[in-house]
């Protein structure tokens, strides 16, 4: 793993997610998979996670493995990302079964709220100051029912043979959120997926994206859609603020295997 030198950039990144009450393992996390050192992350904090989290830190599990390889022969077989699809994206709905998985978790657990932290700042609000989202982890075996109820459509949509890479928890935006346009990570995230889970909206707040010619297109979600998309060649992002109380959505995401 590469080391980096903290940029101003991300020590402003430091400053505004601890002034928002941002879980500090959470953020010594994020410095550390980004490639940050330990004792420069360390310093930045004046935080320590603990000898056993950090082994954890720098742990491989099998699935981790496999798509850091994929990683290295995917780069080796494509100079850039290929376009998959003819537009890029498509609406279309999750399976009810595990849906009502995903909402039973969800409702469960809102006492597990936490601040979420986001490298790179584009998840931010339009006053600057409030808290933009928060999210619920979900627990792995959720995960990967996931990631597989989506994969076969996926693999149709795509004609492409795809490796499931990582679902994130719940991220439940706020009054005033604003997602900022960006594409996602080229070496794990080419193939993107959002699942709404919850929305309490004043006006709809919707996703908005280029496809592959570059027209700007605004989808709206209900609960139990979803949207599949080229997600590291096409820039999207909610620039208009979240008029309302929240919107929950699932973040799910894929590469080609080239195995």
């Amino acid at each position: 793993m590469n080391q980096r030198v903290f940029s101003k950039e991300w020590s402003d990144w430091i400053l505004e997610n601890i002034s928002r009450g941002c879980d500090l393992d959470d953020i010594y996390s994020i410095l550390f998979k980004q490639g940050f050192n330990e004792n420069d992350i360390e310093k930045a904090l004046n935080y320590s996670p603990g000898q056993q989290k950090k082994i954890k830190l720098n742990e491989e599990s099998p699935k981790e493995k496999r798509i850091q390889s994929n990683v290295i022969k995917f780069q080796k077989s494509f100079k850039s990302i290929p376009k998959y699809t003819q537009k890029g994206f498509i609406k279309t709905t999750i399976d009810k079964g595990v849906f009502k998985k995903i909402t039973d978790f969800y409702h469960a657990n809102q006492n597990s709220k936490k601040t979420e932290v986001v490298a790179g700042d584009f998840v931010t609000n339009v006053d600057k100051k409030s808290t933009p989202s928060r999210t619920i982890d979900l627990p792995d075996q959720l995960k990967d029912e996931i990631h597989t109820s989506l994969l076969k459509d996926l693999e149709q949509w795509s004609s492409t043979k795809l490796l499931p890479t990582y679902v994130y928890g719940i991220r439940i935006y706020q009054n005033g959120a604003i997602l900022v346009p960006h594409k996602d990570r080229k070496e794990t995230h080419i193939i993107g997926t959002i699942i709404n889970i919850e929305q309490d909206l004043i006006s709809q707040w919707p996703l908005e994206i280029e496809d592959h010619d570059g027209k700007v297109h605004k989808i709206y979600l209900e609960p139990g859609e979803v949207i599949f998309y080229e997600s590291a060649t096409l820039m999207h992002g909610r620039p208009v603020p979240l008029e309302g109380k929240l919107f929950s959505n699932v973040f799910c995401h894929y590469m080609p295997d080239i195995s």
